[in-house]
């Protein structure tokens, strides 16, 4: 049942009812004068919280947060594939593995195979000191 705030018309005295709705339009007796009859008081402003996710207001502001939150993710990783390790091929002759890209290449031409596609592999291992 809804909470009135009513005045008494006697001692000027403020005091709350807990009444059902048939009732609240009827005059209050005053608690503490006892006599005079107290009338409603219509309040000013209502302060109250809309709880739950069904409200316009907090879905909008979860909207944004959520926008925001993706667009500092999508900046990060972007950072990290800029800044992050390349991808590094392993040496391999159809799926064996050998230590270096030189070695490779002798695999695959013990094998029959074309060795040209190891050139470039070979030389940049080379140029970075390794074998």
């Amino acid at each position: 049942m809804p909470t009135y705030t009513y005045k008494c018309t006697e001692c000027t005295k403020q005091f709350e009812q807990v009444l059902s709705l048939a009732d609240f339009n009827e005059p209050q007796v005053c608690p503490g004068c006892g006599e005079g009859p107290a009338k409603r008081i219509i309040a000013a402003s209502v302060g109250f919280v809309l709880r739950g996710d069904g409200w316009t207001g907090k879905n909008i502001k979860i909207k944004g947060q959520m926008a925001r939150r993706r667009a500092a993710l999508k900046s990060k990783e972007h950072e990290q594939k800029m800044d992050g390790p390349g991808v590094r091929l392993a040496p391999n002759v159809e799926g064996e593995r050998v230590d270096s890209w030189a070695e490779a290449r002798k695999l695959a031409g013990s094998k029959g195979k074309d060795t040209s596609s190891f050139d470039g592999m070979v030389r940049k291992e080379r140029t970075e000191g390794r074998r």
